[in-house]
């Protein structure tokens, strides 16, 4: 194999990818696929799944609630050798401090923060048995540069990068590396109505340097990049991909 594939390649990794049915997942699971990866894939939604396997690039699929320990515990049960774990599961909630209670917080933790950690406090160590093996935790530039009314979304997303560079310092040395990738706006059928509004359009010219929010695709060279070779002498790092929204 050439030098630059061989730095591309991920064929005969296990990739683990949650929350595949959504945006970030879906083009994830292809983009692994086609890099070689045997690609296990984890929602709620079993539909979605259903289309993956029927596309061809799935060597496994499970559903259920990572909010639920039990259920990641059945996951890292059924695929306890993964070469690459990439925590994508995720939602968030736009609401006032004052209105943000107890339980909505235990929820954005339980949907942002808790999975990752709880599959990584299973599959990492094994990792670091065999001496390879990364991890990728998808967190959201709002943890770093949040907006009005995300503070408890923002806070579980920030947990997650904190929890992250706290675990890639203790597995260096067992050669796993541990980064975050933090997007920012994509396009995507939740948000499209409001990108399409005269205010959207004003928050794009606005605030997206580029003149325009990522595509469904524009993570999938970062992921690739934090899942194969190219990464071995990264971790700890947070990869912002947001079309320069940070910036400012």
């Amino acid at each position: 194999m050439k030098r630059i594939e061989s730095l591309c390649s991920l064929d005969g990794k296990h990739v683990l990818v949650t929350g595949a049915s959504g945006a970030i997942g879906r083009e994830a699971v292809h983009t692994f696929a086609e890099a070689g990866a045997k690609v296990l894939a984890v929602d709620r939604n079993q539909g979605p799944l259903d289309g993956l396997r029927a596309a061809g690039v799935l060597a496994g699929h499970l559903v259920g609630d990572l909010a639920d320990p039990a259920f990641c515990d059945a996951v890292a049960d059924q695929w306890p050798v993964v070469d690459v774990l990439v925590n994508n599961v995720g939602s968030g909630v736009s609401i006032t401090l004052a209105d943000t209670s107890d339980e909505q917080l235990d929820g954005m933790l339980d949907a942002n923060l808790r999975p990752a950690v709880r599959l990584c406090r299973r599959l990492a160590p094994g990792m670091g048995e065999r001496g390879h093996g990364k991890i990728i935790n998808v967190s959201s530039v709002l943890a770093m540069h949040p907006v009005p009314t995300v503070a408890a979304y923002a806070a579980a997303k920030a947990a997650l990068i904190g929890f992250t560079r706290s675990i890639a310092l203790e597995y260096a040395p067992r050669h796993v590396q541990a980064n975050v990738l933090a997007p920012g706006y994509l396009e995507g059928p939740k948000n499209a109505g409001y990108f399409a509004s005269p205010a959207g359009r004003s928050f794009v010219d606005r605030f997206m340097p580029n003149g325009s929010v990522g595509r469904g695709d524009s993570l999938n060279g970062p992921l690739l990049f934090l899942a194969s070779a190219m990464s071995d002498h990264v971790t700890g790092h947070v990869l912002v991909a947001d079309g320069g929204y940070s910036i400012w």
